[in-house]
């Protein structure tokens, strides 16, 4: 059957850049925070919700949303600062002022909620509070020097709705290494912490999935994505995103954790399957004698991939290799894509395709541009 493709929205990017682009626990919604405020849209279809403009022009640096509730966690941050920047605020956006505070000796670099826990990730130590008023402290976490904030959590609740375990991971005190807590406790037990070995050098990136059984990771080589399990700690899956060194910036598992999505600097868009081990790509000199092999060739390929930075559908913006795109799953077929430096919002879609080779009918898959829009266009 002859598909039509859906239209494709007229591109009109926003003036100012985002200081900060972030997903909901479940990839629903997201927020942008720019130099004087802040909005969360629907994510897909893309719809503006709510537009917050502060009358002092203070900027947001970073925000956080927490599911589809009227709660969100501000940082301050760009040319103008509307919070100090070792200040976390819980805003409620249904009375539109602060709900909940909180302040650190030195500024705050990344910050994740829950239903029942803030996480405050600072430059060398991790902060738990519950989510309450006043927040009480829980526990908190050495690390390497982390300046870029790197950190997960996953949601604690999960398809059915019903309770689960809450699994935070950043870098640990060794680099390579990431470090697993469950805190879920309330405080009166001990969390439970175990360290995955992940890599040699140091972690760039790392990515929950929503049950919070699996861990994925990159390096500062950004060749070789790796799947632990948390529980274990065993490693799961081996995956290389490609030869070069490169800068992983962003990856996603889907909503039930069957795919993984990478994105980095070299402005290509990896989908490795988890649950399908066959789909995925494999060298086609895997099966040489094993004395003739390098480990190259062992390796395991995404099942698909595009090269973001070519002119698609007439589409010829060409991609800055500085902007840095964050990952989101509207299903477990769309990946959505927003760009801070140009302020946009893409949809990707994975296409089945069936190609005849003699007497055999083999599926293969593509990614898809099914739209683009910038933020100017919801104002």
């Amino acid at each position: 059957m002859k598909t039509t493709k859906p239209i494709i929205e007229s591109e009109n990017t926003s003036s100012s850049k985002l200081l900060s682009a972030t997903f909901n626990q479940d990839s629903s919604c997201f927020a942008i925070s720019t130099e004087n405020g802040f909005r969360v849209y629907n994510s897909d279809p893309m719809e503006l919700k709510v537009k917050r403009e502060f009358d002092d022009n203070g900027g947001i640096g970073l925000i956080r949303m927490l599911y589809r509730t009227n709660y969100l966690a501000l940082i301050g941050g760009g040319r103008n600062p509307r919070f100090p920047l070792n200040k976390t605020i819980i805003w409620d956006d249904l009375k539109a002022k602060d709900a909940l505070t909180l302040n650190f000796y030195s500024p705050i670099l990344n910050i994740f909620l829950s239903r029942t826990r803030i996480v405050v990730v600072l430059n060398n130590k991790i902060h738990i509070h519950g989510f309450g008023s006043p927040p009480k402290a829980i526990s908190n976490y050495e690390t390497l020097e982390n300046p870029l904030g790197i950190a997960a959590l996953s949601p604690g609740i999960y398809q059915d709705q019903t309770s689960s375990s809450q699994i935070l991971a950043f870098p640990s005190r060794i680099p390579g290494q990431i470090q697993i807590v469950d805190i879920s406790s309330n405080g009166n037990e001990r969390n439970l912490v175990s360290i995955v070995k992940a890599h040699k050098s140091d972690i760039r990136c790392i990515a929950l999935n929503k049950a919070g059984t699996m861990i994925a990771s990159a390096s500062e080589t950004g060749t070789i994505i790796r799947v632990h399990s948390t529980q274990t700690c065993s490693l799961l899956y081996e995956f290389r995103r490609g030869l070069d060194r490169a800068v992983v910036y962003s990856m996603e598992f889907s909503q039930n954790g069957s795919k993984l999505a990478v994105l980095s600097d070299k402005l290509t868009l990896h989908v490795f399957n988890i649950n399908s081990q066959q789909q995925n790509k494999q060298h086609l000199l895997k099966n040489l004698p094993v004395p003739l092999k390098p480990n190259y060739f062992n390796s395991t390929w995404s099942f698909c991939s595009l090269h973001l930075n070519s002119p698609i559908d007439g589409n010829d913006d060409i991609l800055d290799v500085n902007d840095r795109g964050v990952i989101g799953w509207s299903s477990e077929y769309s990946i959505i894509i927003l760009w801070k430096l140009r302020a946009k919002w893409e949809k990707y879609e994975i296409i089945e395709k069936e190609v005849v080779n003699g007497d055999n009918v083999l599926k293969t898959y593509d990614l898809q541009k099914r739209g683009w829009k910038g933020f100017a266009d919801s104002r």
